[in-house]
């Protein structure tokens, strides 16, 4: 026990979602690339990311759960399996239905690892769990501006971008090899049965103050991934090439890098529920600024500071929920990411249809009204008094 709250698991967390955010980033720019190679339309690949999702939403239900029965290291080392095997199915998916299955067995193994993640900070680093899990998500932040410039690498060098997905097999085999030397105890939990997981789940999922938190992270994450994976769509309607809409991409990868650094310094010193609110209001009207203005040099700059504005909030937001219930960590953890997947398979789905039969302006449309809602919820959980008495 006192080897796993040293600092190397913080690291090891770092860098296996830096691995894994990195594999699943790279597909995001490429989708008018890969929707041309497979001969659909933007509304097909808008379904697969949404059924790759139910794949997380499973999940993020019995995960949780499962790392108290088997144990947390059997469920890391099955994450990493799945996801190897989604992985080199991809390598092969010159056809939809292998994409889809392929894409599906990657997040499939990222969902249980994530959780994992999750569980370990919540659990060994409750006094300063928000300042932890912003270092472990550092990793996914600084897969946001790599992932997009090695787009930009493959397409320059004319390789397939499938070739990425024979390396991403060793990294996994390393990283399963380290955590096969760490020492990681069987059971997160001594209090493990069935009924008590039933009850603690129930007593979870009724507190006004959690599933508040839940509906705040269902739309802070649907507004970052569509934002995402619907960028270079977006510049590909505005006639900027793929390879530099993907350079644009890394651009915003680096602000919310810079965002999640300035989050771990401004909550010393603010309230995490009036820094929230303040996040959500200003960046609801950068991204009005990046509908409206049409000069490209002031849309990157906008498209920057909004990077920084919406940085870190699902790590806030999720700091504010578990610690609603210390003793129940890992199904907290799991119930919380629920909440964002049902949010990411509703609005992938919607951007992807919107975007192929409307317009590709539709994502900035979809997140305004987002980050709309998400400012009343906010205020909600910030100055209504029936949420005062909730804990922290």
């Amino acid at each position: 026990m006192r080897r796993i709250r040293g600092s190397k698991i913080l690291i090891y967390a770092f860098f296996q979602i830096f691995i894994l955010a990195i594999a699943r980033s790279i597909i995001a720019p490429l989708i008018p690339l890969i929707s041309g190679q497979l001969g659909v339309g933007l509304d097909y690949i808008g379904s697969a990311i949404s059924l790759s999702v139910f794949a997380l939403f499973f999940v993020s239900l019995t995960t949780g759960n499962l790392i108290e029965l088997i144990g947390l290291k059997n469920v890391l080392y099955i994450g990493l399996g799945t996801n190897f095997a989604g992985s080199i199915f991809l390598f092969f998916s010159h056809t939809f239905p292998v994409f889809i299955l392929a894409y599906f067995l990657m997040e499939l193994g990222v969902g249980m690892l994530i959780i994992g993640n999750l569980s370990i900070v919540g659990t060994f680093y409750h006094r300063n769990r928000t300042s932890s899990l912003l270092k472990v998500n550092f990793g996914n932040t600084a897969a946001f501006i790599l992932a997009p410039l090695l787009v930009s690498l493959i397409l320059y060098i004319g390789i397939g971008w499938r070739y990425y997905y024979i390396i991403h097999p060793a990294l996994l085999l390393i990283l399963a090899l380290i955590l096969w030397r760490m020492d990681v105890p069987r059971h997160v939990r001594v209090d493990t049965s069935l009924r008590k997981l039933f009850a603690a789940n129930k007593k979870i999922i009724t507190n006004p103050a959690f599933i508040l938190c839940g509906m705040i992270i269902l739309f802070y994450v649907s507004v970052m991934n569509t934002f995402y994976v619907w960028f270079t769509s977006y510049f590909t309607s505005i006639d900027i090439s793929l390879n530099i809409s993907s350079l644009f991409l890394s651009i915003y990868g680096l602000a919310i890098f810079l965002g999640m650094l300035l989050r771990n310094k401004l909550i010393k010193h603010f309230k995490k529920k009036i820094l929230l609110l303040y996040s959500f209001i200003i960046s609801f009207f950068l991204l009005l600024g990046i509908l409206f203005i049409d000069n490209l040099i002031a849309k990157i700059i906008l498209i920057f500071m909004f990077g920084i504005a919406v940085a870190g909030n699902f790590t806030i937001t999720f700091s504010i929920s578990s610690g609603l219930f210390p003793k129940y960590t890992s199904s907290a953890s799991g119930i919380t990411v629920a909440f964002a997947n049902v949010g990411m398979m509703i609005f992938q789905y919607f951007s992807g249809y919107m975007s192929e039969h409307f317009s590709r302006y539709s994502v900035l449309y979809i997140n305004i009204a987002l980050l709309l809602v998400l400012t009343v919820l906010t205020a909600f959980l910030s100055y209504h008094r029936k949420f005062q008495m909730q804990r922290p």
